[in-house]
């Protein structure tokens, strides 16, 4: 390979490896802020992205192995930054995750139904966030704030309120009891448990 090829081949192993780094690790925050094309595109080339990454390391781990004899680092380098980036994907049991800027987890619950899935987090900065996904691609966001008395949880939405949740719960034998307005009367049957998603449906 000549010099330029080389120079060529390194920029667009890199430019697509730090895409998909980029995209992967930033997705927590995409995924809860952005809509419409947009997301679609941005999360459609995460798959792109990687695809491009085996075959430029495929590729590049035939050509290393065919010129073995005369090789030089520069040469190296495309397969090195693809097969780094694969590597870290595959078998790193660390993640970088944009949700480690968030606030600490101080309460989790998780919905799981036949064709959908929920998640709540009550962070340390009072704040909520309730991210609900099912089949055909819905996912959707809730914000809001929170704060806790005694057992009794007190939610104020950003926009529209979550009517399988309502604006206050209970936590009753390790689920979120929404509740009427008296702490006694059960408004809806408890859907969320506390914990991490188990995997049951």
């Amino acid at each position: 390979m000549t010099n330029s090829t080389i120079t060529k081949r390194t920029f667009i192993t890199t430019l697509i490896s730090v895409t998909y780094l980029l995209l992967t690790i930033f997705y927590y925050h995409i995924d809860k802020y952005l809509t419409g094309a947009v997301f679609i595109v941005l999360t459609l080339l995460i798959p792109a992205t990687f695809i491009a990454i085996v075959v430029y390391t495929i590729i590049g781990l035939v050509q290393v192995f065919r010129e073995r004899k005369n090789l030089t680092f520069k040469q190296c380098l495309p397969t090195i930054i693809t097969f780094t980036t694969l590597t870290y994907t595959l078998f790193s049991p660390y993640r970088l995750d944009s949700e480690r800027l968030e606030s600490n987890i101080e309460i989790r619950a998780c919905y799981e139904g036949t064709q959908n899935q929920a998640t709540i987090k009550f962070r340390q900065d009072q704040s909520f966030e309730l991210n609900w996904t099912g089949v055909f691609g819905y996912d959707k966001w809730w914000t809001g704030q929170w704060r806790k008395k005694g057992d009794t949880l007190f939610l104020k939405y950003d926009g529209k309120k979550v009517d399988q949740l309502g604006e206050k719960v209970i936590i009753r034998n390790g689920y979120l009891h929404p509740i009427g307005n008296s702490a006694d009367t059960i408004k809806f049957r408890p859907m969320f448990y506390l914990g991490y998603c188990r995997g049951e449906n």
